[in-house]
């Protein structure tokens, strides 16, 4: 009888055990996470010279002032070659952007000038490199160069209104 009344002690010991041990963990769990939250917003907010995000954000985002006028571009389509020499057919839609103390008539007169050298540009563009979305702000970039050494003034941006490769 005496062994009964200890396995059932030791069982009754065991169960407490376990949901101490068991609530234990959960209870070391939560203050770990709440430390580790709590810890991220006081090194965040302690550093010096830290902006929220947002701030940061528009700190960092170009001054874009309103537009002058847009000179939209009739479509190219280049043939592409990919890293295997095949190629791939490449529809691009361009607009070139000027400020606003840009003339229209003036600009106008370099239209031809501006598809010479966008096309020299594309023509070089790998199929890789046009189907990557994140080389997009690249590919603007050089065109913008392009576009600007032709003697266009006033060019602030380019715009790919439309990109298709196959």
């Amino acid at each position: 009888m005496s062994d009964k009344t200890d396995d059932t002690a030791h069982a009754a010991d065991k169960k407490t055990a376990l949901r101490g041990g068991v609530a234990g963990h959960v209870i070391t769990a939560l203050i770990a996470g709440g430390a580790a939250f709590g810890g991220a917003r006081i090194a965040a907010a302690g550093r010096p010279g830290a902006a929220p995000p947002a701030a940061a954000a528009a700190a960092h985002a170009p001054r874009v002032g309103p537009p002058g006028f847009t000179l939209a571009l009739e479509p190219f389509l280049v043939m592409a070659a990919d890293t295997n020499r095949r190629t791939h057919p490449m529809r691009v839609v361009l607009a070139i952007e000027f400020d606003q103390s840009a003339r229209e008539e003036g600009a106008r007169v370099f239209v031809s000038r501006i598809r010479d050298a966008s096309l020299a540009y594309l023509r070089t563009v790998t199929y890789e490199a046009a189907s990557d979305p994140e080389r997009m702000e690249q590919l603007r970039t050089h065109l913008l160069e392009r576009v600007r050494g032709t003697g266009a003034t006033g060019v602030t941006r380019i715009l790919l209104t439309d990109l298709v490769v196959q």
